[in-house]
Parts: C-alpha cells; sequence; structure tokens
C-alpha cells in the first residue's frame, strides 16, 4: 500500500505543475479572448470571427503599440492620457503603484544589473535576499531621507506580500542573481529545484 501510495504522489506533485500553469494560461487566453471578442465583433461580422482571433488582434495591437511609443507623438498622447488617470481620487493611487512596479520589472538598459542584494545585518549571522529599489533616499519626505541609506524590498514567501526597510548601504552585498530568478526562489521559499540554475552571490 505504501509503494502505491508513494507512487501515486509521485505521478500527483510531478504533474500538478504543469496542469496548474495550463489551466492558469488557458483562463488568461480566455479573458483575453472573451474581452477581446466584443470590440471586433463591432466590425467584422460575427460569422468570419475565428477562435483565437482577439488572442492575436490583442498581441498584435500590443507589439504595434510598442513601437511606436517612444515616438514624440505617442508619447506626448500617453503623457496626456496619463496625467487625466494621474489626478482622479483612488484610481491615481491603484494606477501609479501599478505603473511603478511595472516600471520596475520592465526591461531597461541603462538600470544597474545588480538589483539583487543580499542584506547582511550586523552582529548577527543572519542573511536576506532582496530587491533593492532605491539606491538613494534623497528624494523622500524629510523625516526618512537620511544620508547613505538604500532602500530593500523583500517579497514573502507562497504569497503577494513583503516588507521594505531602509537600511545602511553598508549592509548591502550586490549580487549578480537576475531578477526574475531571485523572485521565483523568494516565493517558493529557496527549495530546490532542477529549473533554478542560480549564480554564486
Amino acid at each position: 500500500m505504501k509503494q502505491i501510495t508513494a507512487t501515486f504522489l509521485k505521478g500527483l506533485f510531478t504533474l500538478l505543475p504543469l496542469l496548474l500553469s495550463i489551466y492558469v494560461l488557458l483562463w488568461f487566453l480566455t479573458w483575453v479572448e472573451g474581452a477581446a471578442r466584443g470590440a471586433i465583433l463591432i466590425f467584422f461580422p460575427e460569422f468570419l470571427y475565428i477562435p483565437g482571433l482577439g488572442v492575436v488582434v490583442v498581441c498584435l495591437l500590443i507589439y504595434g503599440f510598442g513601437t511606436v511609443i517612444d515616438r514624440p507623438l505617442a508619447k506626448w498622447v500617453f503623457s496626456f492620457i496619463e496625467g487625466l488617470f494621474s489626478e482622479i481620487p483612488v484610481i491615481k493611487t491603484v494606477y501609479m503603484a501599478i505603473k511603478d512596479f511595472t516600471d520596475y520589472l520592465k526591461p531597461d538598459p541603462s538600470r544597474r544589473a545588480n538589483q539583487v542584494v543580499l542584506v547582511k545585518f550586523p552582529d548577527s549571522q543572519i542573511e536576506i535576499v532582496g530587491l533593492m529599489t532605491r539606491e538613494s533616499l534623497r528624494d523622500l519626505p524629510e523625516a526618512v531621507s537620511k544620508d547613505d541609506r538604500v532602500a530593500v524590498y523583500f517579497p514573502m514567501s507562497y504569497q503577494f506580500g513583503g516588507y521594505t526597510l531602509f537600511i545602511p548601504r553598508a549592509w548591502v552585498h550586490a549580487t549578480s542573481l537576475p531578477v526574475e530568478s531571485a523572485m521565483r526562489s523568494i516565493i517558493t521559499a529557496w527549495l530546490p529545484g532542477r529549473d533554478k540554475k542560480l549564480e554564486t552571490l
């Protein structure tokens, strides 16, 4: 009986990540398809609509937006719309929070590569990996804008949340660990896995 149970659990835990990933992907594609279908049918006859067309159109629109967003006119229009969002109460808070987060994750060649840092607390053997979000606190309110401090975000494992600490720069040590690998490892509590090819800290 133990052998049967062990074999079953081995199959379950091997398939579970794959099945959950496929489920989330299909749910997301279905949501995109449903949201885009109504808009497409305004300009497109329903009898010519092919399932999956909504996903294709959305992908093309996103790609097209990415190709023109750096042009002056597109920048001006987007800045104007962004300015409107920034003036509406409540929406302003939500929009700016999401924008700051996506800007942090957005590929940017000019951004420093060593965002993932290892924090070593003085007089302690404890070390923790976090994401350095600010290299200086000078533009923050006077109460927190101390010299030689940085902001480091420490995500929590197995949930969406974390803490941001303002700590002395001397405690922070740069690593060559990519942000994506660090986030994946932190979220999964640094459990060992064959897909985690982590570089030396």
